[in-house]
């Protein structure tokens, strides 16, 4: 069963709305983020506002974050007009994003337990050493998924040439 495509976007915006917000981004940055996502084109300030039906004063602190995390990017339209575009891929965002929160978060807060130098209680001793087994393992499983996005990355484009 076919469905809607404007009710297929508005779902997709609403969701990854919740998901950003869920990442700390907040619901606006995600719905504006999720709006340049399913662009077909760069779209200025005002076309997002209208699209995501927040203010201007809502869509350009959310851009400005988006920005920052280097998932938008701002280009030039006719005359003085600013556009914004995707700078990174879904995936590639959301995979930017864990690993911003491993060292911005993470990292620190597991610095922190190895560097505890005597635990009396062999229980606390058993789960902190669980804690920084299992965030090593994440390390590692981030890293390996790192890399599998990058051979993709690079055996399509290989493939691409190849084509012509």
């Amino acid at each position: 069963m076919a469905k809607d495509l404007k009710k297929v976007e508005k779902t997709f915006i609403d969701r990854t709305g919740k998901i950003s917000k869920q990442w700390g981004l907040g619901e606006p940055a995600g719905r504006v983020w999720a709006t340049l996502l399913f662009a077909d084109a760069p779209l200025s300030q005002r076309q997002i506002a209208e699209k995501t039906e927040y203010s201007l004063s809502l869509v350009s602190p959310s851009l400005k974050i988006l920005e920052k995390l280097n998932m938008v990017r701002s280009i030039r339209g006719k005359g003085k007009e600013k556009l914004h575009e995707l700078a990174l891929s879904f995936v590639d965002a959301f995979n930017e994003l864990i690993r911003r929160f491993l060292e911005q978060d993470v990292k620190p807060l597991i610095e922190q337990l190895e560097d505890v130098d005597e635990i009396h209680n062999i229980e606390k001793k058993k789960k902190l050493i669980k804690l920084v087994k299992e965030y090593r393992n994440l390390e590692m499983y981030l890293g390996l998924f790192n890399k599998l996005m990058t051979a993709k990355k690079t055996t399509a484009e290989r493939i691409g040439r190849l084509m012509g």
